[in-house]
């Protein structure tokens, strides 16, 4: 099964606008923190109180300051090795993530940002057709229930 995409972030000039902008459009969620000393908007992507992919939105660095992305991996030193052994670059070495886990950022051989994130927190398992179907058929087996009272 192939790794996925757990976070992403955008870095801008105007935060309130940039906020406004994708709020409207796409109907994000933004909450300002301050994560070692910078503005940081957590952004919630489903509108519904979940984090089916959750983003970040920070000041921008520089001019060459791009959009990245994260993939999930079970062990980040073995994963940064492998990014290495692949061609790829680090251009930030392991940190941690304080209560989230810990990232990596390199770029691929074509130079394209790309994050590596390890979580401290178990993973959810993925949802395959057998688990949607017994999630299904519990769902029917509840209504039915609730039929016979």
């Amino acid at each position: 099964m192939g790794k996925r995409i757990v976070h992403f972030e955008i870095p801008v000039r105007d935060a309130e606008r940039m906020s406004k902008f994708y709020g409207d459009l796409f109907g994000w969620k933004f909450d300002k923190q301050n994560m070692g000393g910078m503005d940081y908007w957590m952004i919630e992507t489903s509108g519904r109180g979940e984090t089916d992919l959750a983003g970040g939105m920070y000041p921008k660095q520089g001019e060459t300051d791009r959009p990245r992305f994260y993939i999930d991996v079970d062990n980040i030193d073995s994963h940064t090795d492998m990014f290495k052994q692949a061609g790829g670059a680090v251009v930030m070495e392991k940190q941690e993530v304080p209560g989230f886990g810990w990232s990596v950022m390199g770029t691929d051989p074509e130079g394209n940002l790309v994050g590596l994130f390890q979580s401290v927190r178990p993973q959810r398992p993925a949802r395959t057709s057998t688990t949607k179907k017994r999630s299904s058929k519990a769902k029917k087996s509840k209504k039915s229930k609730k039929g016979r009272k």
